[in-house]
């Protein structure tokens, strides 16, 4: 938006978000159910908005932490998306697969009504079609290193 009498340019950027494909010692994938809207009652991945001058791998691992009570270290990324959703509008989002080392003091906080570690036979239903992007994505990632003999990166 422009304003002809100051020159004001307003600009609207994406509301800018962190993402965690967070994975136990046993691979398994962590999946949390939303307890608020958006998304409300369905399974997906911990994550959220990032705080001013937070950066998003930080932004990342506070979300967790604050979601699960879990604290992990950033492995790499996944990859960065763009979405629109009624709600918020247009997000910037920032996917990254985090190893988590404490999963058994796992809480929960008012954001989240349930949550596990999965293995990939006995997963819930991811029905986010960007959460169940950046798990179809982190596979892919894991599969192709697995055929050059390189770590994923």
């Amino acid at each position: 938006m422009f304003c002809r009498e100051c020159g004001w340019i307003h600009y609207r950027n994406p509301l800018p978000v962190a993402v965690a494909y967070a994975v136990n010692r046993r691979n398994e994938l962590l999946l949390i159910r939303r307890a608020h809207e958006p998304a409300m009652h369905e399974w997906a991945l911990p994550g959220g908005f990032l705080e001013e001058g937070e950066e998003p791998h930080e932004g990342c691992l506070r979300e967790l932490m604050e979601e699960t009570s879990l604290h992990g270290r950033i492995d790499r990324l996944i990859g960065i998306y763009h979405r629109s959703v009624d709600l918020y509008g247009s997000l910037l989002v920032v996917a990254y697969k985090v190893t988590v080392h404490d999963h058994e003091c796992m809480e929960l906080n008012h954001e989240v009504s349930e949550a596990g570690f999965f293995d990939e036979r006995n997963r819930p239903n991811v029905n986010i079609p960007l959460h169940r992007h950046i798990i179809d994505e982190h596979c892919r990632i894991e599969h192709l290193s697995r055929l050059s003999g390189e770590p994923a990166r």
